[in-house]
């Protein structure tokens, strides 16, 4: 009876060690060296800078709460801030090629209709220091600035080559570095 009681206490208090746990990963919000200097690259077509309106408004401070894509890790709940990552640098890359001013008569809207972000983390999740090892995102939104309207879908996908990467976050903070300079790219087409 007594080696039963053990044996279920030991089951009981190892799932609930590896069932409950949350991870804040340290995340960069700005866009990197490289997606800047493609940003630099596009050639404005527009006089002035533009003014951005994110339509839900509640976007650019949007946090996911989201388990690992993958089987390892999957029980896991992480912090992924995809409306923060994707808002922020969708907006320094649209500055950094035509120049935001928020009192600017010529506003983009760019409405959200999906984002979302998918991780998976290496076989290293046990360790101190959790790192993902694939990445992937998908915006699909609708823009309009004037008479200008266009619907597309951007998609992104990243695999560290080696265990371990750059950073805990790299892959992530990638696919949405490409995704932004896609949307930098895709206004500059139409505008």
């Amino acid at each position: 009876m007594i080696k039963k009681l053990r044996l279920v206490l030991v089951i009981t208090t190892t799932t609930i060690v590896c069932s409950g746990c949350a991870v804040n990963l340290p995340f960069d919000n700005r866009l990197s060296y490289q997606a800047v200097s493609n940003a630099k690259n596009f050639a404005a077509t527009t006089k002035g800078p533009i003014s951005v309106k994110w339509t839900p408004p509640s976007f650019p401070e949007r946090i996911d709460v989201q388990g690992s894509s993958g089987f390892i890790g999957g029980a896991t709940q992480t912090r992924i801030p995809t409306g923060v990552g994707l808002a922020n640098r969708i907006l320094e890359a649209l500055d950094t090629s035509i120049g935001l001013l928020d009192s600017s008569n010529k506003t983009l809207t760019i409405k959200i209709i999906k984002a979302k972000t998918e991780f998976e983390y290496s076989a290293g999740i046990f360790n101190a220091t959790p790192s993902i090892d694939l990445g992937r995102c998908k915006l699909e939104a609708e823009f309009s600035i004037g008479d200008k309207r266009w619907k597309e879908e951007f998609f992104s996908e990243s695999k560290v080559s080696t265990v371990g990467g750059t950073s805990q976050t790299a892959v992530v903070e990638k696919v949405w570095d490409d995704i932004a300079i896609q949307v930098d790219k895709s206004v500059m087409q139409h505008l």
